[in-house]
């Protein structure tokens, strides 16, 4: 897709601050809220996938626990790999993404918001390469307490967990550990805030497919993890993805794609738990290289 002529978007849609995932939600008030990429912005978390041909398509959040599909489909032959739903690194309105490609370069996705450009892919920015180390890169919103989204990552050799906050001009600081030896997860994601403290929170499959939370800090730290299920409940599921807000109640829900290829969304509580599982699409999703 041809990049598109910028289109700088004006106040958006306020939303519940809890959805900001950080303390300075005040000023962070006309931002987008956190994973939105409609266009316009209408306060709910939305799902990026990967297509068969590496290109990238979205799924609006309805806003009443599903999703609604979306015919714009970016980037055909780009090579992406990974995506990382991330917020508003350029200050013009409309949360960004971060993509890695085959070759292991990071990007910013800038992305377009304004009425009836929502998902669109405008400008492609490299931030730097040798990403392929990691087997984990995901955003858990705000946790150093500024209100701008961070990325957090886990290398693939020692299973050490880094952050690279957000450095407030497009980019990001250098990096950070804050964690050692998280090899015996599976799957690592950022939730966004779904303990209700304003800080970003991360979720963790174990080998026993038991699901971890590790509530954030403002000082860019993880407290130690709590039990959110046991039982084997990861069992049979093969992608995680803590989605935002998909159901309209202003709590970060999270989805999962089962052996089957269904998706099922376990709806956040705001208290840092989620309610039972519930089938919100049938087979099919397993077509999808990658679901972020």
């Amino acid at each position: 897709m041809k990049a598109k002529t910028a289109v700088m978007v004006g106040a958006a849609v306020a939303v519940a601050a809890s959805l900001l995932a950080g303390p300075a939600a005040a000023a962070a008030a006309a931002a987008p809220g956190w994973r939105d990429f409609s266009g316009p912005a209408d306060g709910f978390g939305d799902l990026v996938v990967i297509n068969p041909d590496s290109s990238a398509s979205f799924f609006w959040g309805s806003g009443t626990g599903g999703l609604r599909t979306h015919p714009v489909y970016s980037g055909a032959g780009a090579g992406f790999n990974h995506f990382i739903p991330f917020s508003d690194l350029t200050g013009d309105g409309c949360n960004d993404l971060l993509s890695r490609r085959t070759n292991g370069d990071l990007y910013r996705e800038e992305i377009l918001c304004s009425p009836g450009m929502g998902g669109q892919f405008e400008t492609s920015r490299r931030l730097g390469t040798g990403w392929n180390q990691f087997n984990v890169l995901t955003s858990p919103g705000d946790m150093t307490g500024d209100g701008r989204g961070d990325l957090v990552t886990r290398q693939a050799t020692t299973g050490d967990m880094y952050l690279y906050a957000n450095d407030g001009a497009g980019g990001l600081k250098a990096k950070g550990r804050i964690g050692t030896n998280w090899k015996i997860y599976r799957a690592v994601l950022g939730a966004g805030d779904i303990n209700g403290d304003g800080i970003g929170d991360v979720l963790a499959v174990d080998r026993d497919n038991s699901l971890w939370r590790y509530d954030g800090t403002a000082a860019g730290t993880l407290k130690p993890r709590a039990l959110v299920f046991g039982n084997q409940w990861a069992t049979g599921r093969n992608a995680f993805v803590g989605v935002g807000d998909i159901t309209g109640d202003g709590h970060p829900d999270l989805i999962t794609r089962n052996a089957q290829g269904q998706l099922l969304r376990n709806t956040g509580t705001g208290t840092g738990t989620f309610r039972s599982t519930v089938k919100i699409a049938t087979a099919g999703w397993d077509r999808f290289k990658g679901l972020f």
